[in-house]
């Protein structure tokens, strides 16, 4: 009898042990649920920062496309026209060209009439000629700012059949001021009837504000 009992003890003692291992859990849940909320309000953080970033790169956009659409279209480009091929010049003196064939006005800044471009908005602008000549005389192109020179090209006799010449500059203009073509002294530039050899463009790049330094 003493030896059942004993035997019950044993099998009662190895149960509870058992119960025991199982009840006690292999992870603190606490803790895990700890930090699992530490990583969602870091990411809630992270979401609400790229929010805000994405608002303010939405509006930097809506903000250049508003100055893109406001801002000033200025553009030009013009031949010299003539019922048959031609040339003009040599002058006496020095001549301002006037290029009469208008191939692109946007703005009508422009004036084909006086051959002068007329600044409308304060900003830097770029202006670009060629030149087209037959071997038999020189020719001398410049761009004016107003009265100043700015810059120029010479081609001198080649004794080749064609020269051709092309000369560019960044300017900056004020509202109102003047930019124009001349053709040097004993010089002469081709006029041909419909391929537009000779050019005078020049378009805006960008406005300045009156604080632009």
């Amino acid at each position: 009898m003493a030896l059942f009992q004993l035997f019950l003890i044993s099998i009662l003692s190895s149960c509870m042990a058992q119960d025991e291992d199982i009840m006690t859990p292999v992870v603190n849940i606490y803790s895990e649920l700890k930090e699992l909320k530490a990583s969602v309000n870091a990411l809630t953080v992270d979401l609400n920062t790229a929010k805000n970033e994405l608002a303010e790169q939405k509006s930097l956009i809506q903000e250049l496309q508003k100055q893109i659409k406001e801002s000033p279209k200025v553009a030009f480009s013009a031949s010299m026209s003539n019922t048959e091929d031609s040339h003009r010049g040599p002058f006496s003196t020095e001549n301002k060209l006037i290029f009469d064939k208008v191939l692109t006005n946007i703005g009508n800044a422009y004036d084909p009439v006086t051959g002068v471009f007329t600044a409308p908005v304060k900003g830097v602008y770029y202006f670009r000629y060629s030149g087209s000549a037959f071997s038999s005389h020189d020719m001398g192109l410049s761009i004016f700012k107003g009265t100043a020179r700015f810059v120029s090209s010479y081609e001198y006799n080649s004794g080749e059949r064609n020269d051709q010449m092309s000369n560019g500059a960044v300017m900056e203009l004020n509202v109102g001021e003047e930019v124009h073509m001349r053709l040097w002294i004993r010089t002469w530039i081709f006029v041909d009837r419909r391929y537009n050899y000779s050019t005078f463009t020049g378009y805006l790049l960008y406005p300045l504000d009156s604080t632009s330094v």
